[in-house]
């Protein structure tokens, strides 16, 4: 099957050309653009799943497209002869991470269909150009072989969700959010930039793979014992690493660069199930895996990593308890996800984040989209007390939202649990030798509570219970554009799990981790791509509590207590006839939640109370002092040819009196100190 790569450059193509099909032609076109997009990322998904074929029998794919800057390095280190490429890599993780982001596009693209068009909404060529150029991104940023190929993507994915964002721009929060999106994202990128550059100057290359690849530079220069920037190798790999972790965190959400997704929300509810799912979102903790080779050369790294991921998931996750819009609920949850595949990486649980960050993208598009669907039933409406009744009136969506919640809540059998508690379990074992990693499992496990409880209020005020208002009295019809998708993710949240029985297979010996197998190079590796001594932490049996079986059953144990705790609260106060609001019973804690922790309030001050006046003094300065003295020099400079000008008459006889005058006064000036005159 190797000749079904030289299609490779087709996957992104695709979406692309659908872009501009859209954008050029939408408004003379059937469903106003709908279908160019529907083909393109059908032929896209089509083709991911031919690599994964091609991957699954051992074949990879590592190919320059491109060279836009040639160097002669003579070494991997030789930053003089850099070369700047355009290039694809398709290995295991690459192949896994087209299918994800092409499936949850298309099936977007389709629910679209119902959603966007069922209103005559306007502006629809724009919406799925859009769409179009979101997919190209994120699936070029997926198979790029290099840094910073990988860099451009990533930026190109952060202007189509501006874009997406506001494509309400004619409210004022639309584009609000849009914008604010853009630039707490820009904020992370900056540093990811620099680290960029870092690296490029260091190593002398970007390569992800191979033995040319950064990873394989760094590894020597640790080993040599190399010191670089005045920093032995390890540390300069931290701080480095630490830099690109600074669009990580922009783009995946994580604190403190969080407070831009639950804005995000003003854009249309297929925009934020593509976002959240399969693309921007999924883009920070993709790179993080894309360069785990490197960031397992420094434990340090990996362990800021796990406790953000920690931090994040329980911080993000007490917010989503006393949200009353749905999608509002989804975007915490989105946050705190995130937050476990972080912390699964941070703990060296590479294919723990990777499980994750798969399970999650197909459950959490399932439940955007589901909650696209009780807009559409609940004529636009979000507030999640202006619902209930819902689970008899629209079986398909009650059905599938209700399997996408059990497996986000991490309920067992479904997808969800699988991942998480893989994920639980490796900073578990970690966390027995490690104090910090061991309190980012903590708050993760802690998190695993709040994770039930806000999902089944969620599904108990939208679903269950009497109706709360006219429109859910009389919900809106929906057609089968809208109930496939749901259908075919809600199949997806329910068996996927089945990719990594990783718990089962620690019971019992039985092989069901087919993921692991996929990611460790079993099924196809690139030469040079190595994950590190380090993952292996998260896999060794530390006898602190006795065999590995009591170590599962323990870690599991505990995370089904907190899940099922979790959701029978939830279902004691909230699957009620007439439930009643209990947020009052919080005082000021309550308070203090429902303001987002004050995180807007703080960031605005940073902005104009520190910010500002920073750069305002700044200003001054630069205008007085640096401006001052370059202004006095072209003065003076000025001044004097002004002055020295005047002497430019034009007049001979002038020119004649001024030579003689300075002959005389020359042989004056030579007599005296010749003595000519004693």
């Amino acid at each position: 099957m190797e000749g079904v790569f030289n299609y490779a450059p087709a996957i992104a193509v695709f979406p692309l050309v659908a872009f501009v099909v859209a954008l050029a032609f939408g408004n003379y076109l059937p469903k106003k653009g709908a279908i160019p997009g529907i083909i393109a990322t059908g032929g896209s998904l089509l083709l991911s799943a031919l690599m994964l074929a091609a991957v699954a029998s051992g074949e990879v794919y590592h190919e320059t497209l491109y060279e836009w800057a040639i160097g002669d390095a003579t070494s991997a280190t030789d930053v003089t002869g850099i070369e700047f490429t355009f290039g694809i890599l398709i290995d295991p993780l690459a192949a896994l991470m087209l299918v994800i982001v092409s499936l949850v596009a298309f099936l977007v693209h389709v629910f679209s269909l119902g959603y966007m068009n069922a209103e005559g909404e306007t502006g629809l060529p724009r919406y799925y150009a859009g769409l179009g150029l979101f997919t190209f991104s994120m699936l070029a940023f997926v198979y790029a072989d290099n840094l910073l190929m990988a860099f451009m993507f990533f930026e190109l994915v952060g202007l189509c969700s501006f874009l997406l964002i506001g494509f309400w721009f004619r409210t004022k929060s639309a584009p609000s959010a849009a914008k604010k999106a853009f630039l707490v994202t820009r904020f992370g990128d900056y540093f990811f930039l620099v680290g960029v550059v870092a690296i490029a100057a260091t190593f002398g290359t970007l390569q992800f793979a191979g033995d040319d690849s950064f990873v394989a530079a760094a590894q020597t220069a640790i080993d040599d014992g190399t010191t670089l920037f005045g920093f032995d190798a390890q540390t300069w790999v931290t701080i480095t690493g630490l830099l690109v972790l600074g669009g990580v965190l922009g783009k995946s959400a994580q604190f403190p660069f969080h407070t831009w997704l639950p804005d995000a929300m003003e854009g249309p509810t297929t925009v934020s199930a593509l976002i959240h799912a399969a693309t921007m979102v999924a883009a920070g903790v993709y790179l993080v895996a894309r360069m785990f080779g490197y960031y397992a050369l420094s434990p340090t790294a990996l362990a800021i990593i796990a406790f953000v991921g920690g931090f994040t998931a329980l911080f993000a996750a007490t917010m989503g308890v006393v949200k009353d819009d749905i999608k509002q609920v989804l975007a915490y949850s989105t946050i705190s996800q995130y937050g476990y595949m972080m912390l699964g990486l941070g703990v060296g649980g590479y294919v723990a984040g990777v499980f994750h960050l798969m399970n999650h993208a197909f459950f959490k598009a399932l439940l955007f989209l589901g909650a696209g669907s009780v807009i559409v039933l609940m004529h636009h409406e979000q507030d999640m007390w202006k619902m209930g009744g819902l689970k008899e009136k629209a079986p398909v969506t009650y059905w599938t939202f209700l399997a996408g919640a059990l497996a986000l809540a991490g309920i067992i059998p479904f997808s969800g649990f699988w991942s998480k508690d893989e994920i639980l379990y490796d900073a578990f074992i970690v966390g027995l030798e490690e104090p910090i990693i061991l309190a980012a499992y903590a708050m993760g496990l802690v998190a695993v509570f709040f994770t039930g409880f806000y999902t089944f209020r969620m599904v108990f005020l939208t679903f269950h219970g009497e109706p709360r208002s006219d429109a859910a009295e009389d919900p809106h019809p929906i057609g089968w554009s809208i109930k496939a998708p749901l259908i075919v993710l809600g199949v997806l949240a329910v068996v996927a799990g089945a990719a990594n029985l990783a718990p089962v297979y620690k019971l019992t010996g039985l092989e069901f981790t087919f993921l692991e197998s996929w990611l460790d190079g079993e099924y196809g590796a690139i030469e040079g791509v190595t994950y590190g001594a380090y993952a292996e932490l998260a896999h060794y049996d530390s006898g602190f509590i006795g065999t590995e079986e009591t170590t599962v059953l323990i870690a599991a144990g505990l995370s089904l207590l907190l899940a099922f705790s979790g959701a029978g609260a939830a279902w004691k106060l909230y699957n009620v006839p007439e439930p009643v609001v209990y947020r009052d019973r919080l005082g000021r804690i309550g308070d203090v939640v429902e303001a987002n922790y004050y995180q807007d309030e703080y960031q605005v001050w940073l902005a104009e109370g520190l910010t500002l006046p920073l750069s305002r003094a700044a200003d001054r300065f630069d205008q007085t002092a640096i401006d001052g003295a370059v202004d006095g020099v072209s003065t003076a400079s000025l001044f004097g040819s002004d002055r020295m000008k005047r002497l430019q008459t034009g007049i001979v006889t002038n020119y004649a009196a001024l030579i003689v005058t300075g002959f005389i006064v020359l042989l004056l000036v030579l007599g005296y100190a010749g003595g000519w005159f004693i």
